[in-house]
């Protein structure tokens, strides 16, 4: 198949979603598409209706390149086994996508997206064995055996990394950024089956994040559902491939920031007696956001992220050491950057608006929107 199928889908990416995203705004209001701002002090806070259509590029981004993967396999000389790994996977991020696009269009309840999600994945893991975790093989040669526990296990942390993308997707760039940077570690795991689609899924987000950053559109819930479960998918299909080039504890890694985030706040939430699926302002990237600013509280959690993934792929053997050096940086940089709603950083310049003590503060420069469009 060689490089031709990657530029091929890279190209192909780099045109859709360059239209998708100068025709944001038609696109979101003809598929009703569209979040609105809440009034002052609310959990919404941008500026003006804003299109939800960023991860509806980057998923047709990802499916489109895998069908092109398995047309220029169809002509190989020597054809590629895992086509049919391909379709599966095209298959599933469509389904994400349309239950994530359903939820921004008419805001279905968690149990409804939970359960769509669950019957979705479960038909995935249980029909494609190339999905589903029998062994787990970490570095230092440990194993352990799933068993007949491997489609339950899998299931979990499945919708697990959809819980932790969602709940990460509630500033300007975060969660493209954090895409991105999975495109590069899973991409330096990867022959020719993964090449094409985490080519184009990069094209597309980059492009993406610049629109983002301008205010023209949010990835929306279909983007945390359809890239949670390519992301997941591709993950764990590389592992089963090749346990040794990349193992469970790598993987567990890759989305390790997000996860310690989600399971801090479902313990934080279950001790007060709140429910798990109610929104707040307690994420990572909101303490960062107001003790830091963004994008510069940005740049910390892709640090956070980036620099521990990328010993990870320097030094593999020790991967389980950076995992546990990971969570111990998770809490040190939450205990630093934790910071009450009252506290207010007021960046000049800035594309940021802050809010903080039920008042609308301003900075300096030019002040176009803050995004906030947690879903959990």
């Amino acid at each position: 198949m060689g490089y031709q199928s990657t530029i091929s889908a890279m190209l192909i990416a780099l045109v859709g979603s360059i239209l998708i995203g100068r025709n944001a705004a038609f696109v979101g209001e003809s598929l009703g598409l569209v979040d609105s701002p809440d009034e002052l002090g609310g959990r919404k806070q941008h500026l003006h209706p804003t299109p939800l259509v960023g991860g509806m590029a980057v998923c047709l981004a990802a499916v489109v390149a895998a069908l092109v993967a398995i047309g220029w396999n169809l002509f190989a000389p020597t054809p590629l086994p895992g086509m049919t790994n391909l379709l599966a996977f095209s298959c599933a991020v469509v389904s994400m996508l349309m239950i994530g696009m359903a939820d921004d269009r008419h805001t279905l309840s968690p149990r409804t997206r939970l359960a769509g999600s669950i019957l979705i994945l479960l038909v995935v893991l249980s029909s494609v064995p190339a999905y589903t975790l029998e062994d787990l093989h970490f570095t230092g040669n440990i194993n352990f055996s799933l068993g007949s526990m491997g489609v339950i296990f899998t299931l979990v942390c499945l919708v697990g990394l959809l819980n932790a993308v969602n709940m990460a997707d509630g500033k300007n760039g975060l969660v493209i950024s954090l895409c991105l940077i999975w495109c590069a570690v899973l991409a330096a795991h990867t022959s020719g089956l993964w090449l094409p689609v985490l080519g184009a899924m990069a094209v597309s987000l980059s492009i993406m994040l610049w629109f983002n950053f301008r205010g023209k559109l949010f990835l929306g819930d279909g983007g945390s559902y359809g890239l949670s479960a390519a992301f997941g998918l591709m993950a764990i299909n590389l592992h089963i491939t090749n346990p040794i080039q990349f193992a469970a504890d790598q993987v567990a890694l890759l989305f390790a920031v997000p996860v310690f985030d989600t399971m801090r706040l479902m313990l934080i939430r279950a001790a007060r007696g709140a429910s798990p699926f109610v929104g707040d302002s307690d994420h990572l990237h909101h303490h960062l956001a107001r003790r830091w600013g963004w994008p510069a509280g940005l740049y910390i959690y892709c640090l956070l992220v980036g620099l521990t993934n990328l010993a990870s792929v320097l030094y593999p053997d020790f991967s389980i050491y950076v995992l546990v050096g990971t969570a111990i940086a998770y809490a040190l940089v939450i205990a630093v950057s934790h910071a009450p709603e009252s506290d207010v950083i007021l960046v000049p310049a800035s594309n940021i608006l802050l809010i903080g003590s039920g008042t609308r503060h301003r900075s300096k420069g030019s002040i176009s929107r803050q995004i906030n469009e947690d879903a959990a």
